[in-house]
């Protein structure tokens, strides 16, 4: 089979060490299945990890989170279902799914929406277990309470938005210069363009009546975290998925005395088998149309021969659209 192959640390976007190989197609152990993959998306993750970003690397590797495909081995009762998954260990300190066949552990199969397609499929997993993780698990959103997504027109951003839409959240989207919000939404999105209005604290508060938000989906991490500190209402929530410097300020007087929370989240600890927790309970959200799935656009469609471009395209963030591999293209 084909698959590609990151045999050493890249140097930068324009000098990736990765290729197509001819491969023997991987053998399921106990606890296994193969996946005739179909599609598999390119996270921010899975090219970082090709630059040595990422803990836990193992070299070499296939890279690859996110995939949906076809079981072709394992189970009986599982033979040729069309499922979809991810998982921190898939790409990272195992094989992946940039590949035509790929492992999975049985216990983390979860079945694929029937109303999605493959390359839609295959670009969720990374991100929706991710806006989960904070949105549902972490800070327990419900109806009547205010929401605010800092960069929600990103994949994290867009599922959060919609998570808490379908909660009955209101739903704040904040963007660095856009006046509108391009994804799918469970209701009303208001919007915070910073172009225009550049005091976070001061939009929100207005917008608030100055109680501020209960959550704050904050998937930039440092550049707006102590001021979303001070958007945060009583008993307020701020989720950290990202960072660009680790150590920043905090009040601590001003947090416990509003009895703030903050939740941290990493889905890399959630290996492909607890995150088919996640895939399995949002399911029933996509075939019922309460969710939607990212568009995937022909031109950022790759084969395993290209790609190189995608991750290109990922690691120089050049655009917000998903990048998916399809193994046939």
């Amino acid at each position: 089979m084909k698959a590609i192959i990151a045999r050493e640390k890249s140097e930068s976007a324009d000098a990736l060490q990765v290729g197509t190989e001819e491969v023997a197609q991987p053998e399921p152990g106990a606890g296994e299945c193969v996946i005739e993959v179909r599609a598999s998306g390119v996270n921010p993750s899975d090219a970082k990890a090709l630059l040595g970003r990422m803990p836990n690397l193992v070299w070499p590797r296939t890279p690859g989170r996110d995939y949906a495909g076809i079981v072709v081995e394992g189970p009986g009762g599982l033979v040729g279902k069309e499922v979809w998954g991810t998982g921190g260990d898939l790409g990272m300190r195992r094989n992946g799914n940039h590949a035509e066949y790929a492992i999975v552990d049985t216990a983390g199969i979860a079945e694929k929406p029937a109303n999605l397609s493959m390359h839609e499929a295959g670009s969720l997993g990374v991100s929706w277990t991710c806006a989960y993780m904070g949105m549902v698990d972490g800070a327990r959103v419900a109806a009547g309470q205010t929401v605010a997504v800092l960069g929600a027109n990103g994949a994290v951003g867009q599922a959060s938005v919609q998570l808490a839409g379908a909660a009955g959240a209101r739903v704040i989207a904040v963007e660095r210069s856009r006046d509108d919000y391009a994804g799918h939404a469970a209701g009303d999105v208001e919007v915070i363009n910073l172009s225009k209005e550049p005091d976070l604290r001061e939009a929100i508060m207005a917008r608030t009546d100055g109680k501020g938000a209960e959550i704050i989906m904050n998937s930039v991490g440092s550049p707006y975290f102590e001021t979303a500190q001070t958007c945060l209402a009583r008993f307020g929530c701020q989720i950290i998925i990202s960072t660009f410097i680790e150590e920043v300020p905090i009040n601590l007087r001003v947090f416990y005395r509003a009895n703030l929370r903050m939740v941290g989240v990493s889905n890399l600890d959630y290996d492909n088998i607890r995150s088919a927790e996640i895939m399995r309970a949002i399911r029933a959200g996509f075939e019922d149309g309460t969710y939607k799935p990212y568009a995937i656009l022909d031109d950022c469609v790759f084969g395993l021969d290209r790609a190189a471009d995608g991750y290109k395209i990922v690691l120089e963030d050049v655009r917000r659209d998903r990048i998916v591999i399809d193994p046939k293209a």
